[in-house]
């Protein structure tokens, strides 16, 4: 059977970040279209989109299989020998009485991945067949909502980070596991950006018969999760009872709440050691401040800046950065202040991007508990602000998703006369 037509035709749509109503024009294989307003990607078309996407998560479905399946490092210090693999990490976690971490690591590097591939994998092969299963709808949107918290590939980032700190101290071995959690970190990469939720939803909408090819009309509103066109008094999705409003309800309230919140994890996070290493000499405890000075004197230069950048320049930047969002979200400003509002989108759009890089310096010492455990030789420990840490990176991270961009649009933007856009 024929892989289903890639292509797009003419259709209208409303961008999700600026609430435009454009008409999008017919799009082919390998093109893309932007917001002209906000300059938002809206819809991307992969080359054999089906086929490749498919591919893809089969690929990244087996090298999930193989990462947790072998040993992932191995070290050998005065003749000791030690291994561990994903589990045993997060099982050493829990032990450790660092049951929310051990949690977080394998919700980030198995379940919510799996959860993904095995949706993308069920709703692209309806598509390929041109089939009505049941749940697509569904699936697609679960595979849409697990993605930013899939981390692979800044797990696969603490393990470089952690072996440099490791290579003077002892010799390191690379396990099966370790090649195949690179090969899946690309793999899950590369099906996470071969997934357009624009066109998926399109299809999907031709699969069960809709037209999304109509032309608006007065009173309406598109569906976040769906795309479907509903009533302007609707409260539910008729498509997918995904709940509609029209602004995400208290947004300004919950960003500001998660962000106070994150900034008073910080502190205890950069007060409180994040790791303990013990030895024969001495027994040591370090923040995450110093393990960056440590990282600098020994002259590994770029793995000081790589936890410089992420676990304190990038919390703070993103402290700044919503608080700054939701302060121009208050503000009035003039109608027609199109470029003030595009750059304020850009800066959200970074701030979302770059904010599970932070888990970096957390995943290095979730790795170094597990691998560093040869009793009076040398162990290390987790320290208390490792917990602080991820609290500060998961409440920024949610503190960003509750954020409505499109408040920033309607303080500075006079829809009733697009002359101004």
């Amino acid at each position: 059977m024929l892989p289903i037509d890639a292509a797009l035709p003419a259709h209208p749509m409303q961008c999700p970040h600026c609430d435009l109503e454009l008409g999008l024009p017919a799009l082919q294989a390998g093109q893309l279209a932007r917001c002209p307003r906000c300059n938002d990607v809206l819809c991307r078309i992969p080359l054999h989109a089906t086929d490749s996407t498919l591919a893809y998560a089969l690929a990244a479905m087996i090298f999930l299989c193989l990462s947790f399946a072998f040993p992932l490092l191995g070290m050998t210090v005065e003749g000791v020998h030690q291994q561990i693999t994903i589990f045993s990490s997060a099982e050493i976690l829990f032990h450790e009485d660092f049951v929310l971490i051990a949690d977080l690591l394998l919700l980030v590097l198995l379940f919510t991945p799996a959860l993904f591939l095995a949706a993308t994998f069920y709703v692209y092969l309806a598509l390929r067949l041109n089939a009505r299963w049941p749940g697509l709808r569904a699936a697609a949107q679960l595979a849409a909502s697990s993605r930013p918290w899939m981390m692979v590939d800044v797990f696969a980032l603490a393990i470089l980070v952690s072996m440099i700190k490791l290579a003077s101290l002892a010799e390191i071995h690379f396990g099966l596991s370790f090649w195949s959690l690179l090969l899946f970190s690309l793999s899950l990469t590369k099906t996470a950006s071969l997934v357009d939720k624009h066109w998926l939803n399109f299809k999907l909408a031709q699969l069960y018969g809709d037209d999304p090819t109509q032309p608006w009309t007065d009173g309406e509103q598109s569906c976040p999760a769906c795309d479907k066109r509903n009533p302007k008094d609707a409260r539910r999705c008729v498509r997918c009872a995904h709940r509609l409003s029209t602004r995400r309800p208290h947004s300004l309230q919950l960003t500001v709440g998660l962000l106070l919140t994150a900034a008073i994890l910080y502190i205890p996070a950069n007060l409180y050691p994040i790791m303990l290493t013990e030895s024969l000499r001495s027994s040591e405890a370090s923040t995450i401040l110093e393990g960056v000075v440590i990282m600098w004197n020994i002259g590994s230069y770029p793995i000081a800046l790589i936890i410089f950048i992420a676990s304190v320049l990038v919390p703070i930047a993103k402290f700044a950065a919503l608080s700054l969002l939701c302060i121009a979200a208050q503000l009035r400003k003039g109608a027609g202040e199109t470029v003030s509002a595009r750059r304020y989108t850009q800066l959200y759009r970074v701030t979302e991007l770059i904010g599970r890089w932070s888990m970096v310096d957390v995943f290095v010492v979730a790795i170094l508990v597990a691998l560093v455990r040869m009793g009076k030789i040398m162990s290390v420990y987790p320290g208390v602000a490792a917990l602080s840490f991820t609290g500060v990176v998961v409440f920024t991270m949610l503190a960003a998703m509750s954020f409505d961009i499109r408040l920033i649009w309607d303080k500075r933007v006079n829809k009733e006369n697009p002359a101004h856009d």
